[in-house]
């Protein structure tokens, strides 16, 4: 039976890497499958087999073009569209191809991803991918640093070079959300 499966994680949680390598066992032993991912701005390089369309319907594109597979991955299933979600677990019904997601499960802000929150509602497997904060305590949410300075505002998604995220545990989170409140009420921010 196929199933659809979500595995998620806080940012460098490793996802990305773990498709891949799931992908190279395949081909290992012979089994049809292939990685997409959603086109976003920061998409840089092409590593992808296919690249998602934001309007796409995954249904049709994988009954049409791609029917054979054993396993469909989707990196940075996050950003899916829920009626997205809703086609993949199609797919994984009907046309009896596993698909696996792996994406973050909440933004900066710890507001849950469109694409996210469908997969936690619809997957039949679901699987946290532990990822540890600088204190060495289990991190569950991420930050947004601009310019090295954390940041709780700002749109959910932001395609720039001088934006990075790091993983952090809820106490440290909660003390740096603390900490930034204080310098925007004080106007340094």
């Amino acid at each position: 039976m196929s199933r659809l499966a979500f595995q998620y994680a806080t940012v460098h949680g490793d996802k990305s890497a773990q498709a891949f390598r799931v992908k190279k066992a395949f081909i290992r032993h012979g089994l049809s499958m292939m990685i997409m991912a959603p086109v976003t701005t920061h998409l840089k390089d092409t590593k992808y087999d296919y690249l998602i369309r934001e309007e796409e319907n995954l249904f049709l594109t994988m009954k049409k073009q791609f029917p054979n597979l054993s396993l469909l991955v989707i990196d940075d299933a996050h950003l899916l569209s829920a009626k997205q979600v809703d086609q993949l677990l199609q797919v994984a019904i009907t046309l009896h191809i596993a698909v696996l997601c792996y994406g973050l499960r909440t933004d900066f802000r710890t507001s849950g991803f469109e694409g996210a929150r469908r997969l936690l509602e619809l997957s039949q497997v679901l699987l946290k991918i532990p990822t540890f904060c600088e204190c060495g305590r289990e991190a569950l949410f991420s930050v947004r640093k601009e310019n090295g300075k954390t940041t709780f505002q700002g749109s959910q998604i932001m395609d720039s070079d001088m934006v990075t995220y790091q993983a952090l545990c809820p106490n440290c989170y909660y003390r740096k959300l603390l900490q930034f409140k204080k310098l925007r009420e004080s106007g340094r921010i």
